[in-house]
């Protein structure tokens, strides 16, 4: 292993325009001349020679490479060194500020190894033509197992890191790779595809370091998932089977009797959203390793490797006799550092990297604005920063795909560079064939073009003054086809070899093309982000407001505008102009926003500003055809030139506007700041924004919240949760009240005063009290009253999500018959709304409303709180209140968001935990209940008995799915354990998992969850198969179980163990110890009972594409509830789940002497789904 070292680069004078070869020519001479390693990873002729030897198969080209240059460094990662927590001694690795590299002799080793194993498992071998997945991100560990499949004739079968379950589930399933590897990072991802769908023979872990403590828990804990499912997948480290593969002869590479056989899969779901996997066979992808490079190939890979451009940027290195780098990080988190480290020599720098260079350049140059540089001088200077020392000074071949820049960004890389950037056009079908550069036609490898007429869109290659139609293209080897899929291959493909892009383009030169539209009104914004267009404008039309709508978006920009034709009663306001246009575009927005709501649309399908037409949309003005179909060329030639106008003007004010906000925003009243913030992060007119708006009424989701938060950051210095920006009883008064509090000195521990700001990993070391409880209360702990013998008084929080409301319930039936009270937390401006919240949770069936407020009546105290907030956003009186009132601590409420990190979620879920301790150790002590979350179990063992602080005492930070909410829910059964420790005070966690429909009152059900929308799509096609656990049933029905509790037992269950007083500190699984063979199958035959006329489809695959089929016809209001978006799962039969499931005979136990036994699922409950399904108006 070897350390790559980086030579100081040499500076040079900022250029402009045409300086940019004259730039790339005299950087190339020097780098010749001075820099060592440019010149070693030159490609050598000889070896070049040795892989275009005639005849050779693709694993032998490979071997030629890899042999030829055994000695070059090959690939690097950044260095590592473990260290010792200075608190816990745990053993946890930090990255170094330089790479260490592999050569291609010992990285063929490892290949050559790995493959000989994999060969010669007596119990599970691999041979030619089986299929393996890698999920992961660019490594040595990576390129090794896909190496070993080439090596083999083994089809790559890449996973995408950051796609759902289900997806991994239905490719899993299609292809059946015989080996499933997994980064460590990644591991949990796979585990949950395994679990829930066809189970591979082995599951490789690589980039595993065993002596990091945090990496070694996650391992255990992905073995004992594993293990308790009972699943029979056998598990390995890439390290051992390396180990036994050196002691075996080695293979020779493989040679296929097929002259081109398929190599790999690509799996895209572009515009669809279903992936679908695209076929590369041997000669495209020795293609890819024969190419010949002119310059070095030096490059850092960060690309997802499950698409092309991250896996051609690799290989094109290795094939090259280069070096790949891998960044460290899968979030860019460490993108600038690793570029400067590696100075790479090409690049593709996609929209995304772009856009991160280009607010890199704005916030430095507002930095030296504000040190007191010229304007003009801090720009010059920014630029040739960021192309000699960030970019490394030697980046001599860039390129950008994916979507199209905006023009201010365009011209910023321009700008700086010193070298072109090319504007590729190509596609995961094209088998990465570029076939465009800057809209011209690129031959080789275009043999052919054409334009065909779009009529139902308006597009004609007659019109004037250039031709206009869909982009069709052949060149001399796309993908093979779609696997499985010949239905869709057939679609993409005409019968004389050209394939159908979807993209409409205009011929604007000789064989100079310009993109115009999409076929399928599916338009790609900047982002990578793809938006329905035509049923957006259907759906802005349902809103009284709008009479018509243009919507209007462009791949360089990442939102969207739109031309508004207004409601006939808000035209006579419009036409008088001033304040009366300012109501009608004010109405116009809400209307857009309440779609948008009803709808569950994203904010980027919100349009971000529009045009108001007073005339409307007609045949006469040339707007619509005919039959009344908008006519999209006429649209874009009346309005293209305003609209295009408007993106500039709102690209320009959010610059002009983050630049004063960063120099002087601190210094202006916090109100004015925080509304002009929300301007500039939204992009939202300023007449829509008042200190009552709410951020989510703008437009805002969690994601633009959290942008916004880190920008207030930048402007006090201070952090802003966002949990307070999207808090639903809030405004933008609210935030700006918060702000003001911080700054006067009331700071709340945050996730950076908890943990290291940096931290990929946090510890449960890190969380103690005394760091969010002042030292004088825990002081006085010792001589505070003991917790009440008897409950009167109950304090809950989270009484309106969907455990909670029926845990507030079932303490209120409890209390009305003892005199207590239940005393409430829920957000809201007043006590009214706070209470109308919890109400609206109920308000589905009078008589459980009744019931509640029966009730309520005489037990029931609503308060306004926010558990993100100091004492919970209660005032001092209150807080004085509640400390001596209370007995008992109910906390099931949380920030519910899958999507946001740990600190983000920081405030809510822990710091909140934290308030609520603090009032359990004041004035006297408190019972508390905590419920948690089986996610936590992904930290370590699930022990109902274990201290949390030692079966998992460290959880790591990713962006995985709900990583971040899992972990806010694991340091708070810390805190509460350390509570418990400290004061003695009685504590029950409880740790729920599928949570389903209340068994009695109508219309409590979940709506959206898979399972509803299964049993609805069930009800509405009229088809199942014979059991959803095999093909047929040839071998009669399998036994399975689908474990999950009416949500009403769950609540009565907990109560009932929390009001028996039990004492000490209690942990609750809230599973089933019961194998009880309940599963789909059943679920019909009792949906059978409740009236569903069901057919059963023998054949698995015949029922599959009979329901896609089905559901794909039903009207869209039925077709946004039914299982079609998250159908893939379901593509293949269903793992039966008979695993022996996670502990829980405490909870058995304790709820069964609390009178609540653990119950099986009972057709009566299917039968109340049915019956909610009719009530909520899904079925007749």
């Amino acid at each position: 292993m070897t350390t790559a070292t980086a030579q100081a680069p040499q500076k040079t004078a900022i250029f402009t325009g045409g300086a940019q070869t004259d730039w790339a020519k005299a950087r190339l001479e020097t780098l010749l001349a001075e820099d060592r390693q440019f010149v070693g990873a030159l490609p050598d002729p000889a070896v070049v020679e040795a892989k275009r030897r005639p005849g050779l198969r693709l694993a032998q080209v490979v071997q030629a490479i890899f042999e030829g240059y055994a000695a070059r460094p090959a690939i690097g990662h950044r260095a590592r060194e473990l260290a010792a927590d200075p608190v816990s001694g745990r053993m946890t690795q930090r990255l170094l500020n330089r790479f260490e590299t592999r050569s291609f002799g010992e990285l063929w080793s490892d290949v050559m190894a790995t493959a000989a194993e994999w060969h010669d498992d007596a119990r599970n071998p691999v041979k030619a033509g089986d299929f393996g997945a890698v999920l992961g991100f660019a490594s040595a560990g990576y390129a090794t197992m896909q190496l070993a499949n080439i090596h083999l004739g083994v089809v790559n079968v890449p996973l995408q890191a950051n796609a759902p379950t289900d997806q991994h589930v239905a490719i899993i399933a299609e292809t059946e790779p015989r080996v499933l590897a997994a980064s460590i990072e990644l591991i949990d991802a796979a585990v949950d595809a395994v679990l829930a769908g066809t189970v591979p023979p082995r599951l490789i872990v690589f980039d595993y370091e065993p002596r990091d403590d945090a990496q070694r828990e996650k391992y255990e804990a992905a073995r004992a998932r594993l293990a308790a499912a009972d699943c029979p997948i056998v598990v390995d480290i890439l390290q051992d089977v390396i180990a036994r593969g050196q002691a075996l002869p080695p293979l020779p590479a493989h040679e296929s009797d097929d002259p081109d056989p398929l190599v790999w899969l690509f799996y895209t779901s572009g515009t669809t959203g279903t992936p679908k996997g695209a076929m590369y066979t041997e000669e495209t992808v020795r293609n890819t390793f024969l190419y010949h490079a002119e310059k070095p190939g030096i490059t850092l890979s960060f690309m997802p490797m499950s698409h092309a451009v991250g896996y051609g940027y690799l290989y094109l290195a290795l094939a090259n006799g280069g070096c790949s780098y891998c960044s460290p990080k899968s979030d860019l988190s460490t993108l600038f550092d690793d570029l400067a480290l590696v100075r790479p020599t090409m690049s593709s720098l996609v929209p995304r990297v772009c856009e991160m260079l280009y607010q890199h350049y704005l916030g430095e140059v507002d930095r030296r604005i504000a040190a007191g540089v010229d304007e003009a001088d801090a720009q010059a200077a920014v630029k040739l920063d960021i192309r000699e020392n960030l970019l490394g000074g030697r980046l001599l071949s860039v390129g950008c795909g994916s979507a199209v820049l905006s023009p201010e960004v365009h011209q910023f890389m321009l700008s700086m560079l010193g070298v072109h950037m090319a504007i590729g056009y190509s596609s995961t079908e094209m088998a990465t064939a570029t076939v465009t550069v800057d809209g011209k036609i690129q031959r080789p490898p275009v043999i052919d073009y054409r334009l065909e007429d779009v009529p139902e869109l308006g597009y004609f290659t007659t019109d004037k003054p250039y031709p206009r139609g869909e982009f069709l293209v052949k060149i001399p080897k796309f993908m093979a086809g779609y696997y499985k899929r010949p239905d869709l291959t057939a679609e993409k493909f005409t019968a004389d070899g050209f394939y159908k892009s979807g993209d409409v383009m205009a011929l604007i030169g000789p064989d100079e093309l310009a993109y115009v539209d999409r076929t399928n009104n599916v338009q790609k914004l900047s982002q990578g982000e793809f938006v329905a267009i035509a049923r957006l404008e259907a759906l802005y039309t349902q809103s009284p407001a709008i009479r018509q709508i243009y919507v209007y978006g462009t791949s360089e920009r990442a939102f969207l505008l739109a031309v508004v034709v207004p409601a006939e009663d808000l035209l006579a306001d419009f036409a008088k102009g001033g304040e009366a246009t300012d109501r009608v575009k004010a109405a116009i927005r809400r209307g857009l926003q309440q779609v948008a709501e009803e709808h569950g649309l994203a904010s980027y399908e919100i349009p971000r500003d529009f045009l108001i037409e007073p005339e409307g949309f007609s045949p006469e003005n040339g707007l619509l055809t005919g039959i009344g179909k908008f006519s999209r060329p006429n649209f874009k030639d009346r309005f293209g030139a305003q609209l295009e106008a408007r993106f500039a003007e709102i690209a320009q004010e959010q610059v002009d506007e983050l630049r004063a906000l960063r120099l002087g925003g601190a210094d202006r009243p916090v109100i004015e700041t925080v509304a002009r913030a929300v301007k500039a992060t939204l992009g939202v007119a300023e007449t829509d924004i008042s200190p009552q708006a709410r951020f989510t009424d703008l437009g805002g989701d969690s994601l633009s919240a959290l942008s916004f938060s880190m920008l207030l950051e930048e402007i006090f210095g201070l952090e802003v949760p966002v949990g307070v920006i999207i808090n639903p009883a809030g405004d933008l008064r609210l935030v700006a009240d918060y702000i003001d509090a911080a700054r006067s000195g009331k700071k709340r521990p945050s996730f950076s005063t908890v943990h290291a700001a940096d931290s990929t990993t946090v510890h449960a070391s890190d969380l103690k009290l005394a760091k969010f409880i002042d030292p004088e209360i825990l002081a006085r702990v010792p001589d505070l009253p003991k917790p009440a013998d008897v409950v009167k008084t109950v304090l809950m929080t989270g009484a309106t999500g969907w455990l909670g409301r029926f845990q507030a319930l079932s303490w209120l039936e409890r209390l009305a018959k003892t005199g207590g009270k239940l005393i409430l937390l829920s957000r809201g401006a007043t006590p009214e709304q706070a209470r109308q919240r919890v109400e609206d949770a109920l308000d589905t069936d009078p008589a459980l409303i009744a019931h509640f407020r029966k009730l309520a009546s005489d037990h029931l105290e609503v308060l306004p709180g926010d558990l993100a907030l100091e004492s919970l956003g209660l005032d001092d009186a209150t807080w004085n209140r509640l400390a001596g009132e209370v007995d008992l601590i109910v906390h099931p409420g949380a920030h519910v968001n899958h999507r946001l990190p740990y600190n983000q979620l920081f405030p809510s879920n822990v710091a909140g935990t934290a308030e609520l301790i603090r009032l359990a150790l004041t004035t006297r002590l408190k019972r508390f209940d905590y419920v948690s979350t089986m996610g936590v179990i992904l930290f370590g063992p699930a022990d109902e008995d274990g201290d949390i602080r030692k079966i998992a005492p460290s959880a790591e930070l990713g962006d995985g799915y709900a990583n971040g909410y899992n972990v806010s829910k694991w340091a708070s059964e810390v805190l509460v354990r350390e509570a418990h420790d400290l004061a003695g005070i009685p504590v029950g966690v409880f740790r729920p998992g599928m949570i389903l429909a209340h068994s009695r009152y109508a219309g409590q059900l979940n709506v959206p969850d898979m399972f509803t929308r299964m049993l609805f799509s069930l009800a509405v096609t009229g088809i199942a198969p014979a059991t959803f656990y095999a093909q047929d049933l040839s071998n009669g029905r399998p036994k399975a179980r689908y474990e999950g509790f009416a949500v009403d037992f769950l609540a009565d269950a907990i109560t009932g163990i929390s009001a028996a007083l039990p004492e000490g500190f209690r942990s609750y699984n809230l599973a089933s110890p019961k194998p009880d063979f309940v599963a789909f199958d059943e679920f019909v035959d009792w949906m059978v009972e409740a009236g569903c006329r069901i057919e059963r489809i023998a054949d698995y695959d015949d029922w599959f594409r009979r329901f896609e089929t089905a559901l794909n016809g039903l009207p869209e209001d039925q077709r946004a509830h039914s299982l079609l978006q998250i159908i893939e799962p379901y593509r293949h039969p269903q793992h039966p789940g008979m695993g022996e499931g996670v502990p829980c005979q405490r909870f058995a136990g304790d709820a069964e002497a609390a009178g609540y036994p653990v119950v099986h699922l009972e057709a009566g409950l299917i039968h109340k789904y049915v019956a909610d399904l009719k009530h909520v108006g899904l079925l007749q």
